[in-house]
């Protein structure tokens, strides 16, 4: 059986969000603009992984938005990893570097495979990772 799975990621500036994964080589999903045509939500996505970029604000804590209250309270970034499972995790590194992404922990091998890590601009930790053994 064949799953996917994306995250959502509570963001300060979702157009500055997009540009930072665009650069490293994630395509435009889809995107969601209020009345006023300003960028509320998006996807970006790399292969099969997505991304979701979203500006959920504690003033819009009723309604639809009444489960995302706590969430929103909370530090942007707090504790997440988000790991991107790819082949080419080389070209991303390059990418990375040469967006000058603030990256976290160099590319390296590991026992569990090849990996860098980058913060994003709100802080969220991505790993991009080729698994030993897989994608060969």
């Amino acid at each position: 059986m064949k799953a996917l799975i994306s995250v959502m990621f509570n963001v300060k500036d979702v157009d500055r969000s997009v540009a930072f994964y665009r650069s490293l080589g994630f395509t435009a999903r889809w995107k969601w603009k209020d009345d006023e045509g300003r960028l509320l939500y998006a996807g970006v996505g790399l292969g099969d992984a997505v991304i979701a970029l979203g500006r959920i604000t504690r003033g819009r804590g009723g309604g639809e938005y009444r489960d995302y209250t706590k969430w929103v309270s909370s530090n942007l970034g707090g504790g997440v990893i988000v790991n991107v499972e790819l082949r080419n995790v080389e070209g991303v590194y390059h990418r990375a570097k040469k967006a000058k992404a603030e990256i976290e922990s160099r590319l390296r091998k590991w026992p569990y495979g090849t990996a860098f890590t980058i913060n994003d601009p709100d802080g969220y930790v991505v790993k991009f990772l080729r698994p030993q053994g897989e994608f060969a």
